[in-house]
């Protein structure tokens, strides 16, 4: 019914447009004649239900110490739990205005900064173009490296992931009970029709292009955060649109010709 409108004698700021009673009369007897016509379809709410997949790859990633994989690491901000220059520059700039808390932040900043340092310097001391297709084969190498700066674990692992990339010649991950592991930087979201099988949209929209992607699905409305992956849309250009030809080549060409020689002849008389 968007095309169902009179228009405004004098527009009022955007509105251009508005609803006089024989429009409204018009738009309530499309709906309640209930016929398909040019501005009413009919379908069935499932038409327009959804189910949202989330579909990811194996876990699958090498792991080297290269100056570009250093580099993207950082931009990455993968050492920003240690030492974050960004964060620094923010918190600089407010002088002698910082409150104590910030103050209190940046020290702890400068405080860490050297271990920031060292760490990058380690790795760049330590640059090989040797590539390790397995966590396994690449931690003893990195905890090597930074024997000298840290022995924190979790951010040996963190070092590790940065350094990573997915790579589908390395081994597949597996949790400590052989399960597969899934590749979060994979991760995309898929749209299946709540009547259409997602085993049946895989195969045809997936795994024709990615034959080892997995489809996970889980939904807890009844959680104190409720996860909810049942969702319905009305696409309504979808339904309603209609195909307009567009204007030739030619006759666009020829209104700009015409243009132009209109302008030319302006500008000829406004000058004499």
């Amino acid at each position: 019914a968007t095309s169902i409108f009179h228009k405004l004698r004098k527009a009022a700021g955007n509105k251009k447009n508005e609803l006089l009673p024989e429009d409204r009369d018009r738009i309530v007897k499309l709906y309640t004649a209930f016929e398909e016509n040019e501005y009413c379809k009919i379908f069935r709410n499932e038409e327009f239900m959804y189910r949202e997949y989330t579909v990811m790859q194996p876990l699958q990633r090498s792991y080297a110490i290269t100056e570009e994989r250093i580099d993207q690491m950082l931009a990455d901000g993968t050492l920003n739990s240690v030492y974050d220059p960004a964060k620094v520059d923010e918190l600089e700039e407010q002088g002698s205005q910082i409150s104590v808390k910030d103050k209190m932040k940046l020290d702890k900043l400068y405080e860490q900064k050297p271990v920031y340092e060292a760490i990058i310097s380690a790795l760049q001391g330590t640059v090989s173009d040797e590539v390790y297709l397995s966590p396994e084969a690449f931690m003893p190498v990195l905890r090597k490296a930074l024997a000298k700066v840290t022995d924190d674990k979790k951010l040996l692992d963190k070092i590790a992931d940065g350094l990573s990339v997915m790579d589908k010649n390395a081994e597949i991950q597996r949790d400590k009970h052989g399960e597969i592991l899934y590749d979060k930087d994979s991760k995309d979201t898929e749209r299946v029709s709540y009547e259409e099988s997602i085993d049946d949209y895989m195969a045809r929209e997936v795994l024709p292009h990615v034959p080892d992607a997995k489809a996970f699905w889980e939904e807890k409305a009844d959680a104190k955060k409720p996860v909810i992956k049942t969702g319905a849309e009305i696409p309504f250009t979808q339904y309603f649109y209609k195909y307009e030809q567009p204007v030739p080549s030619e006759e666009l060409a020829k209104q700009f010709m015409e243009l132009e020689q209109s302008v030319s002849q302006r500008i000829a008389k406004l000058f004499g």
